[in-house]
Order: structure tokens, then sequence, then C-alpha cells
């Protein structure tokens, strides 16, 4: 509710106002009152007037000083007063995000305390079904994630995010603190599975070679059957990771690695293929589809063609020159 003040009390706020040094409130008060008020506003532009007309004459150099420092430390608090609110604010928003990200949204768990109870295959789809749970007290999975390794090809990492239970909900029963979980990897054909957190810390769950390892022994034996140009003493078959299209037909790669002199020998140890005396990499993959009947092409790495000339294979092993390092090719 406005108040109705005199006019001898809003003259003596004239100055003040003038120089812009009054309260909010005191402010208001002397502009409705000019508003409603003819005399106290013919005041008002006289004192106006003679402040412009007479900028020579008027406070002294100590009551200019005085008056400009006011309004310094007025617009200096405000400022003040605007900081602290936004670094409050600022404050707080980290603070719940902190909290949002602990009890709400969740974060990566390590791998140590994630356990796969199971795991389905489907030989159809290609589709790989994951179950498992968390051994923390404590935590609830939230959420369970796939994509694609940045840093291997043909290699899936699954991350599982959880959230710490609310400390006043603590009482409830275990089972209700979610600790199972379970995701669906529609296509995994080809692929090695890692749980990780995100990717510096992993740990292999799933591999479609070793799972298919049958599959792959009767391939490779297919290959050395259908290829009389290849030696299974001598030539060692290396799977190439990956599923490989062509003409709308699955199929595996294998490269190749011969080994040259009689008395050069190799041998697998731990899925490892470990060589002895002098060797070379054949500049070529054997491409073999998935399904019977077995069809079976070479790709030539110089022509990046594939072709059904077996007859490269005795080619390159013909022309081919030792290499220096002792490798294991996985």
């Amino acid at each position: 509710m406005n108040r109705v003040y005199p006019c001898d009390i809003i003259k003596d706020l004239l100055p003040g106002y003038i120089d812009g040094i009054l309260s909010e409130t005191g402010e208001d008060a002397v502009k409705e009152h000019l508003q409603e008020c003819s005399v106290c506003w013919q005041c008002y532009e006289e004192m106006t007037e003679e402040i412009e007309l007479m900028p020579g004459v008027g406070r002294v150099p100590e009551e200019q000083a005085a008056i400009d420092g006011f309004k310094k430390l007025h617009r200096l608090t405000r400022t003040l007063k605007l900081a602290t609110g936004i670094v409050t604010g600022l404050l707080l928003l980290c603070f719940l995000s902190v909290l949002a990200r602990v009890y709400v949204i969740g974060r990566p768990m390590s791998t140590a305390p994630l356990q796969i109870t199971s795991y389905i295959y489907n030989e159809e789809t290609g589709s790989l079904t994951l179950h498992g749970t968390v051994n923390v007290s404590g935590e609830r999975v939230k959420r369970v994630a796939y994509k694609e390794s940045d840093s291997e090809p043909y290699a899936m990492n699954v991350l599982v995010y959880t959230a710490e239970t609310v400390p006043f909900l603590s009482f409830l029963p275990a089972g209700q603190e979610q600790r199972e979980f379970e995701i669906i990897i529609p296509d995994a054909k080809g692929y090695i599975v890692y749980l990780a957190c995100p990717e510096y810390d992993r740990r292999e769950i799933y591999d479609w070679k070793t799972d298919h390892y049958e599959k792959l022994a009767e391939m490779e034996k297919e290959i050395y059957s259908r290829i009389p140009e290849l030696n299974e003493e001598k030539d060692a078959l290396s799977y190439v990771r990956g599923i490989e299209s062509i003409n709308g037909e699955e199929g595996i790669c294998y490269s190749v690695t011969t080994m040259i002199g009689d008395d050069a020998y190799y041998w697998w140890f731990n899925d490892q293929m470990v060589m002895h005396g002098d060797f070379a990499t054949l500049n070529l993959d054997i491409w073999i589809s998935l399904e019977e009947p077995y069809h079976i092409l070479i790709h030539d790495y110089r022509t990046g063609e594939y072709t059904e000339d077996f007859s490269i294979v005795a080619d390159r092993k013909q022309n081919a020159k030792p290499e220096e390092l002792l490798k294991w090719i996985g």
C-alpha cells in the first residue's frame, strides 16, 4: 500500500534522488509523489536545471567524493550479491549432479564385482543373451549397455551401470536392491565380448571363435582338402576375426603363414601359434562360407579382388621370402 509523504520530506529527498543514492524504496516514493504533485515537480526541475547550468558551483570535492564512493559501494554490493548467487547456484548444481550420479543415474561398475551367470547364443539370429549379477552390497543395477570397442575390431564391450542404495531405504530386503541384470546383443556373430569399465578395465566373457571351435576346425579341414597347394604341416591357417559377407553369403577369412625349409615347423600353444625357423606370410586371405556346401574364395591383397583361382596360393608360396622375426600369431 502506497504511503503519502508531505512535500517537505520529498523536497529533502530530492538531492539524493537526483544523485541516485536513495534506496529503492526512497526512489519509488519520490517518483510517485512527483507524478502527483506539480509543486514538487517544479522544484525538481529547478534543481536539475541549476545543476546543468552551473556545473562549477555545487558540492565541495569532499562531498562529491563521498557521493561517488557511495555509488561505487552500492554497485559493488549489488555485483557481489549477484556473484554470490551465481556461485551458490553452481555449487548446488554440482552437488545435486553428484548425488544424481551416485544414487539415481549410476556410473560404470568395475569388472571385478561382476559375474556372468549364464549366456545363450542363438545360432539362427546370431544374438547373444547374457545374465549376470553384481556382487557388491548396497549397489543396484540401473542399466546395462553394449557398444563396439574403439580399440579392437570385432569386439563388443558390455557396461553395467550401478547406483548406491539410498541410505534411508537400506532396510529393504536384499532382493529389492536389483543386483541381477540381463542384456541381449542382437548380432554377436564373429565377435569377442568383454565386460568393460569402460575400455581400460576389461574381462573377456564370450568369444564366438571359442564357442564354435568344432565348426572352425571342420572349415579348416575343408580348406586343406580343397586347396592342394596347402600343406597342413607347413601352412598354418589363422582365423581373422569377424564375419564377411560376399554376394549375400556369410563367411570368415583365414590368413596363411607358410614355413620355409625342411627344418621349419610350427605348433599351437594356448590358442597361439609358435613358429620355429624361417617363415613367410602370404599376401592373401582364404574366405570360406559358414554354411555347407562350403564355398571357398581367395582374397588377393595385391588386386583387392576375390577369385576361385587357387593357383595364386602356389605362386605366392613359390616366391615367398623368409621373414626375419619370430612371431606369435593369435
